[in-house]
């Protein structure tokens, strides 16, 4: 715990007396949550997110409610008044238990100093048991400012349980048809190797999760088949001609609503680490870590002589020349991922998101990063945690999402995290537009599903950063090597075709 995030306040002076970490300034609470988030998906371990009271709590749930559907493992401090004073219910006080219920594993309110390394130490344990996600400490003025003792002892790391594999490699071994659903947690254990080998032997096809939250493949892949749309009838569309469906470290993610029933009549099987998955899809489970779950299942596979191999896609080029004149998605994506294959990248793109995707952004462990929650503002919180770990980040964000959390802008330049922010800007909530287009049509033109006449890089410019615009195809290529090649973190504002995309229809 090298790092502590947070916007203090009163209630949490006593507490920073003895802080030995470093504290990281994020110019609004919700943010502090954001870039805990990263800094957990960066290093696999708790980070530590301080909020001021019951405002600043309040103004974190969206955060962490996307730690907890992210599953990382975030330990979030709160600052409790003063108890001497609890019966008059003065400023700042609030029930911070009851407002964080359902969406944290474990809370406490800290009731006197002797108590304090034993609560950490369960709220570290609570954090890293799998699934993983936030936890939350409550701590009083008062407590804070009473003496103890201080340990040097680190906390206790969890285990993780295991289950046989053998009920797994039975019904792959008796199906005539498997596909495999790769998730999130490849990454997390940086299984890709042992992913690749599974799709060879099984001779199946690999479809990334619906809305992963990180790479589930690391590409070039020859089994690679896309990803798998969030709805129950495309799910069904795509995986119709198999009879068993495993599930690796993955889940499925749902929305809209279809009406449609799920899986019907396959055989689901579940490697991972999440328990909620195997009960909603009632597929047969092997719980563990999903690298040693699969090192374990792999000598159990018969030979098979089936083989499957991703057709190219030799359209790709020619959909990106002809979105070139509009300064399309095909267009622009294409040309910042080529740009930035040497980054991660941190994906907020919203409307954009399934074009990006369509190009090679996954390429193995920590070079992908999204939200799990639908969220906005995440990405540029989370890039403050993943910045201070990883040498070359890019976040790729519409103008719209980029307002959610704009003052992180200010947290990048002060401490000059390596950075790079991408605007896709057409100047509207596009992804509700396009929604709006296929189930509620007259709202696609309302006014307030616009985002016009806002200076992006003005903004960029008043936190610190540097900043520029490309604002036509001649203008791109340069402004990408721009971003590419300064020193730190600086944003680029890019002006791409404002037609209402076609997402839901």
């Amino acid at each position: 715990m090298a790092e502590i995030f947070g916007n203090p306040g009163t209630t949490e002076l006593p507490f920073l007396e003895g802080v030995r970490q470093r504290y990281v300034l994020t110019l609004h609470d919700s943010i502090a949550v954001g870039a805990a988030d990263g800094l957990s998906q960066a290093t696999g371990s708790v980070s530590v997110a301080n909020l001021h009271a019951a405002p600043g709590l309040g103004n974190s749930i969206g955060f962490i409610d996307t730690a907890r559907r992210n599953r990382s493992p975030v330990l979030i401090t709160v600052g409790q008044q003063d108890r001497r004073q609890r019966e008059y219910e003065p400023l700042l006080q609030g029930d911070f238990e009851s407002m964080v219920a359902g969406l944290v594993k474990y809370s406490h309110e800290i009731t006197e100093a002797s108590e304090v390394e034993t609560a950490i130490d369960l709220a570290f344990r609570h954090a890293q048991e799998v699934p993983c996600g936030p936890v939350l400490l409550s701590l009083p003025m008062d407590v804070m400012e009473e003496a103890g003792q201080v340990s040097s002892q680190a906390p206790t790391p969890p285990t993780i349980p295991s289950q046989p594999v053998e009920s797994i490699a039975e019904r792959l071994n008796a199906a005539s048809n498997p596909v495999i659903v790769a998730g999130y947690e490849v990454d997390v254990y940086n299984a890709f190797g042992e992913l690749t080998e599974l799709a060879k032997r099984l001779g199946a096809p690999v479809f990334a999760e619906p809305l992963c939250s990180r790479a589930p493949v690391s590409l070039p892949f020859p089994n690679f088949a896309g990803d798998l749309l969030p709805a129950a009838a495309l799910i069904d569309a795509g995986l119709g001609d198999f009879d068993a469906v495993l599930l690796v470290g993955a889940d499925l993610t749902l929305y809209p609503f279809t009406a449609a029933p799920l899986l019907p009549g396959k055989e689901i099987l579940y490697l991972g680490t999440d328990p909620s998955v195997a009960h909603k899809l009632h597929a047969t489970p092997a719980y563990g870590n999903v690298r040693d779950q699969l090192v374990k299942l792999l000598p159990q596979l018969r030979p098979v002589s089936r083989s499957y191999r991703r057709p190219p896609d030799f359209g790709r080029a020619n959909r990106a020349a002809r979105a070139a004149v509009s300064m399309g998605g095909p267009f622009v994506l294409d040309a910042v991922v080529r740009t930035f294959s040497d980054h991660a990248i941190v994906d907020e793109a919203v409307s954009l998101t399934p074009t990006l995707k369509s190009f090679p952004v996954y390429r193995g462990h920590r070079s992908y990063f999204g939200s799990r929650s639908g969220q906005l503002g995440w990405g540029l919180a989370a890039s403050i945690g993943l910045g201070l770990r990883l040498p070359k980040t890019l976040v790729v964000v519409g103008d719209g999402a980029l307002q959610y959390s704009v003052q992180a802008l200010g947290t990048l330049a002060r401490y000059k995290l390596p950075v790079k922010v991408l605007v896709l800007n057409n100047r509207s909530y596009a992804i509700l537009r396009s929604y709006s287009k296929a189930f509620h049509a007259p709202l696609v033109d309302q006014e307030y599903l616009q985002v016009a006449g806002l200076d992006v890089p003005g903004l960029a410019r008043a936190y610190g950063l540097p900043a520029e615009s490309a604002k036509s195809p001649a203008e791109l290529s340069p402004g990408l090597d721009w971003l590419h090649s300064i020193e730190g973190p600086a944003l680029l504002n890019v002006e791409v075709d404002r037609t209402v995309p076609d997402l839901f229809s």
